[in-house]
């Protein structure tokens, strides 16, 4: 990894951070919240691939965490953002999926990721809490994911333009 693309993993860690936190809506059950910070870790893995998402997506999101005022989920937050960055950009490879344009497949990865983060966050609050507060959250856990998905790939060619512009 060069200087430019440590630098830019830093700025994603960042984004993955501030897009979590800028628009966050409380859950009460389990006193967690939706936000739209999956759109970011889903964007890193494509360009960072499984070890750089994982450090920016889990990292930043689990920052977003202690900064926000939500130190209890932290650590699940690293695993289960984390783990999703890696889905991603596992199944990007796998499939041999080509990064220039959105596609079915790419999008199709994202849905794969992101019910990932669901059913990790659905397990975390089951031992946190228990199983009735943790289907409460499942709800508010897909539109999450959902509209994430729908961020991310929106946001895919504009930022696919920035940053193949930048290594250029």
């Amino acid at each position: 990894m060069n200087l430019r693309d440590f630098a830019l993993l830093g700025l994603f860690t960042a984004l993955v951070a501030v897009s979590t936190m800028i628009i966050r809506v409380p859950i009460p059950q389990t006193n967690g919240y939706m936000n739209l910070g999956d759109s970011m870790v889903l964007l890193t893995a494509i360009f960072f691939g499984p070890v750089g998402g994982f450090i920016a997506g889990g990292i930043g999101s689990a920052l977003a965490d202690i900064l926000g005022g939500y130190p209890q989920w932290a650590i699940w937050t690293l695993i289960i953002k984390g783990t999703e960055a890696v889905i991603v950009a596992g199944l990007i490879i796998f499939l041999r999926i080509r990064k220039e344009k959105i596609s079915f497949l790419l999008v199709a990865c994202f849905i794969a990721a992101t019910s990932w983060m669901v059913l990790g966050y659905f397990l975390a609050e089951t031992i946190m809490y228990d199983q009735k507060a943790a289907m409460a959250e499942v709800p508010a856990n897909i539109l999450q994911a959902s509209g994430s998905v729908i961020l991310a790939s929106l946001l895919f060619p504009i930022f696919n333009k920035i940053i193949h512009t930048r290594r250029s």
